[in-house]
């Protein structure tokens, strides 16, 4: 009996975790896999057993890309139409796993609003020292990079903690988090890195004051900074705008 015939007399207990074994495993032949999908996202009407059985197909991806992201399309097509019942365990699938772009996709369309996934994303971030954990800190630069989409009041006062994280790029997707909020809340976080000389803050250093030239925004402190110069040609103007001067001697 082929898997298509097993699953033709409708759901049961023994069906759906056979068909959630076949889910999990990237083993299996590929047509059996894609009947277990179709099987738990048609006939299983209960978001506690489908919607874990769905998601964990994004614990895997196959060789055949195009394959993988059929199934994968599949699967959130199948979770999505359960709605609000399906957002606690995409909640906790984001929380247990690193493999979050997908259920991130699923988050997105589950959402109600712009604020609701930002509170789910934060919720998801490890405020913990995780520099030991390569693939906690992986997720949490992944998760920052998701956030810079958006802006939120008091947003920037959470993301700060991260600038001082021990890896670079969760320090670089942390400031880029920062620039895209309200200047008038987040400058009292990014400007002292306009004074930063730390090497290896160097990259985010540049990405902050072309976020400043750019934006035209003017810099609270001018003080701080020796002959007003921020880096190379770029010099704090007699408006407290940053300006890029080739020409020194006519600043």
């Amino acid at each position: 009996m082929g898997i298509f015939d097993f699953f033709k007399s409708g759901p049961s207990d023994s069906k759906i975790q056979k068909a959630t074994d076949t889910i999990k495993n990237a083993k299996a032949i590929r047509d059996d896999r894609v009947g277990a999908i179709d099987y738990i996202s048609r006939e299983v009407s209960d978001a506690s057993k489908a919607v874990p059985a769905l998601l964990s197909r994004f614990e895997y991806s196959l060789e055949h890309g195009i394959n993988d992201s059929r199934e994968k399309e599949s699967c959130m097509e199948g979770i999505v139409k359960f709605k609000d019942q399906a957002l606690p365990y995409v909640l906790d699938q984001l929380k247990s796993t690193t493999r979050i772009a997908w259920p991130i996709k699923i988050l997105k369309a589950l959402g109600d609003s712009e604020d609701h996934v930002i509170e789910c994303l934060l919720s998801v971030l490890n405020f913990h020292d995780v520099s030991f954990d390569q693939a906690q800190t992986d997720k949490n630069y992944d998760i920052l990079c998701h956030l810079a989409d958006y802006k939120k009041l008091g947003l920037a006062e959470k993301i700060s903690h991260f600038l001082k994280d021990p890896d670079e790029r969760v320090r670089f997707a942390a400031s880029e988090v920062l620039c895209e909020q309200e200047i008038s809340e987040s400058s009292r976080f990014i400007e002292p890195i306009l004074t930063d000389a730390n090497p290896d803050n160097s990259r985010i250093k540049q990405t902050v004051v072309r976020k400043y030239l750019e934006h035209r925004w003017s810099v609270n402190d001018p003080s701080k900074f020796v002959n007003r110069q921020v880096i190379g040609p770029v010099f704090v103007g007699p408006d407290n705008k940053l300006v890029v001067v080739q020409d020194q001697n006519l600043r």
